[in-house]
């Protein structure tokens, strides 16, 4: 008796994994948004583009533009640049925070505090009442420091 049920419990478990398993096993059909997700990556690996311009085009490819994106702005390029040299440079936490403030500023924003520097020690020197050679002797001296301190 105990061996019929078994039997009949296997035959019940056999026919239902046979019914079950090749739904499991049936690929499904992509939807819409997977298909148009499929052809952007797609388009986006044919134009070997990576990151934020990859980004920029499968966000443009998505909402149907006619799939070319918007090129990122210089600002954007090298901020793209400035987290490359960070990662290859191993920064992290307030060292990396500080070092893409840094890269990240326009050539001429970097420019500013070295003018700042100057000014500076050109100030001092007035008020040393230095002039020619002693005055420039000095400035240089002090730029230098200044660099050297980083301030």
């Amino acid at each position: 008796m105990k061996l019929e049920v078994s039997l009949a419990a296997a035959a019940v478990a056999a026919v239902f994994l046979l019914l079950q398993g090749t739904r499991a096993f049936a690929v499904e059909p992509l939807t819409p948004p997977q298909q148009r997700m499929r052809a952007c990556n797609t388009q986006a690996d044919g134009k070997q583009l990576k990151g934020g311009e990859r980004n920029h085009f499968i966000r443009a490819c998505l909402k149907g533009a006619n799939g070319n994106g918007h090129r990122l702005t210089p600002r954007q390029k090298q901020s793209q640049a400035c987290n490359e040299q960070a990662k290859q440079q191993g920064l992290e936490g307030a060292e990396r925070r500080g070092f893409m403030s840094q890269c990240e500023k326009p050539a001429l924003a970097q420019q500013r505090p070295e003018k700042e520097k100057e000014k500076g020690c050109s100030r001092r020197a007035d008020q040393r009442g230095l002039s020619g050679e002693e005055r420039a002797k000095y400035i240089n001296g002090c730029r230098s420091a200044s660099a050297a301190t980083g301030g």
